[in-house]
């Protein structure tokens, strides 16, 4: 057979890291069940190579020895094993209306490889009153509302997003950076929001995943996988992830190959870059101290052209010699967060924030938003690493302003759990 078609499944590992059989002590897809990802085929590979140890040994002459592969024996023979990276390419279509979350969905389970998650208990609501753009009075319970976790609407025909600061200001919700245009008929839109935790919740996550290609004559199971970079970048405006995600070991099963399994789709829509905005706010966040009080500021819109994000977890193996696996867990040891937006009109207003030192919360939209649509990224305390008066005009026909921003310290919000004051959230509409 020399066809290729292939797919790649995910199952969550719960608390087991690898997958252990509790009797052979080795890994195992039993208890695993498997979702097909809608991502593109290209980077669906075998994944892995070997691990061993080089024999150097004395000689008499010119030769070599075999390496002795670093793994376990069972039943008096070694066991298979690789490790190395998992990469895959999808775009982010949203969950659409039902269910009302993604906690059983591929993009959940990819995505709490390497964060946290939060949630709002609603959907929607409506402002019963409206205090200004960055408060309002809920229809619903006011405790509804997760501090930290994103919220976005249309407004004019296009979407907006914010996060959520203070759930109880009087009874009412604060809301950072502002929205244009607050009403009471605005219909508020819940996002699921990852983020990588930050003070006593440092290094957690949700699951680590067990990956498996599948095709006709071959099949490889990935177990113990964290995820370590997703980079969100544009294909003609739709919003596409690049995840890479190490594995601790790696295992083929070619005698029980059948087929490849036909992917799982979303019923929402793919975010495109587009009907949407970027934001920045028009004032400094609570950073290096904690607010008493739900940050509240305005916004400045940016005419963004493109954009990049970035964020990459340091993976540091918890190790130990009780398993084939090497370690008992794959720990965030820290996480770095990049982002880089291109203006097509530069602000001036945004000139002289590195030589300051300005820190301003950044939020880049993208639409559709509606029922289980809706996707957006943020960093609610953003430093520039570049002089954003030092345009890029090597082209032949506009000047260009480039942003380079990475997460500074959030003190903004007054909670310390949930996705609360967390260095950079990443929100999915329900």
């Amino acid at each position: 057979m020399s066809v290729t078609h292939r797919s790649l499944s995910i199952a969550p590992e719960g608390s087991s890291f690898g997958s252990l059989d509790s009797t052979t002590g080795l890994p195992s897809t039993s208890g695993l069940t498997f979702i097909s990802i809608p991502c593109e085929r290209d980077p669906i590979v075998i994944y892995g190579e070997p691990i061993a140890s080089e024999r150097n040994d004395a000689r008499d002459g010119s030769y070599g020895l075999p390496p002795e592969p670093d793994t376990v024996f069972s039943s008096g023979s070694r066991v298979r094993r690789r490790t190395g990276q998992v990469n895959l390419r999808l775009d982010l279509t949203s969950i659409g209306s039902t269910p009302d979350n993604y906690d059983t969905n591929y993009l959940g389970y990819l995505l709490g490889a390497g964060f946290q998650t939060a949630k709002h208990t609603i959907t929607s609501d409506t402002p019963s009153a409206v205090g200004s753009n960055n408060l309002f009075t809920p229809t619903l319970t006011n405790t509804d509302y997760s501090i930290g976790a994103l919220l976005g609407c249309n407004i004019a025909g296009r979407a907006e997003y914010t996060a959520v600061t203070d759930n109880d200001e009087s009874g009412d919700i604060a809301i950072s950076p502002a929205l244009s245009n607050l009403q009471t008929s605005t219909t508020l839109r819940a996002l699921q929001t990852w983020y990588p935790g930050s003070r006593a919740q440092t290094g957690n996550k949700v699951d680590s995943v067990a990956f498996q290609v599948e095709g006709v004559d071959f099949k490889t199971i990935c177990f113990g996988c964290v995820l370590e970079t997703v980079s969100i970048s544009l294909d003609n405006g739709r919003v596409m992830a690049d995840l890479t995600y190490q594995s601790a070991c790696i295992q083929d099963d070619h005698a029980s190959a059948v087929a490849p399994v036909e992917p799982t789709y979303n019923a929402g829509s793919p975010p495109f870059f587009r009907g949407s905005y970027v934001v920045v706010s028009s004032a400094s966040p609570t950073s290096l101290t904690n607010a008493t009080a739900g940050d509240k500021l305005a916004r400045t819109a940016l005419d963004c052209e493109d954009f990049t994000l970035t964020i990459t977890n340091t993976l540091t193996p918890l190790g130990h010699s009780n398993s084939i696996l090497a370690m008992s867990e794959m720990e965030i040891s820290d996480v770095d967060v990049e982002l880089t937006l291109t203006l097509s009109s530069p602000s001036t207003t945004l000139n002289s924030d590195y030589f300051n030192r300005k820190i301003r919360q950044v939020l880049v939209g993208t639409g559709p938003v509606d029922d289980g649509k809706g996707c957006a990224f943020m960093i609610p305390a953003a430093y520039l690493t570049n002089d954003p008066s030092q345009y890029d005009v090597s082209g032949n026909d506009i000047v260009r302003q480039t942003l380079t921003y990475k997460q500074s310290r959030f003190g903004g919000d007054v909670a310390e759990t949930g996705a609360a004051n967390s260095p950079v959230r990443i929100g999915l509409g329900v």
